[in-house]
């Protein structure tokens, strides 16, 4: 299954936006205000949201300055949430989207709630 956000443009320069989203430390302050944030350090990190499990996440690899792929870190479902950035006259464009191996069952019941979380992101990301 993959998902898009919307897109956002972020008056900051696309390397100090990459920089920013290259750290674990980032995402509490990108995560909706109910979630439950733990960071292991600067390229692990689990959240919870709401009454799903915890969802642990790495860093999973880097494209400089374009892109930033977090992974699932174990879990039953393998899935990659991507910061996808665009420079645009000086500006970044980012946009998130989120690729999982979920069966259609299960697609069915978190297909929504995983829309309002890449929104909410996307919409954080006016905090950075």
């Amino acid at each position: 299954m993959k998902l898009e956000s919307s897109k956002t443009l972020l008056a900051k320069p696309i390397e100090e936006v990459f920089n920013e989203l290259s750290l674990a430390s980032t995402y509490k302050r990108l995560m909706p205000a109910e979630v439950s944030f733990r960071m292991t350090d600067e390229e692990h990190f689990s959240f919870k949201l709401g009454g799903m499990p915890v969802i642990p996440l790495k860093l999973a690899r880097k494209t400089p300055s374009n892109q930033i792929v977090l992974a699932a870190d174990g879990g039953n479902v393998p899935f990659e949430l991507a910061a996808n950035l665009e420079n645009i006259s000086g500006q970044t464009e980012v946009q998130l989207t989120f690729d999982g191996n979920i069966n259609p069952m299960m697609q069915m019941m978190v297909k929504k709630p995983l829309t309002q979380f890449l929104e909410s992101l996307i919409d954080n990301l006016q905090k950075l």
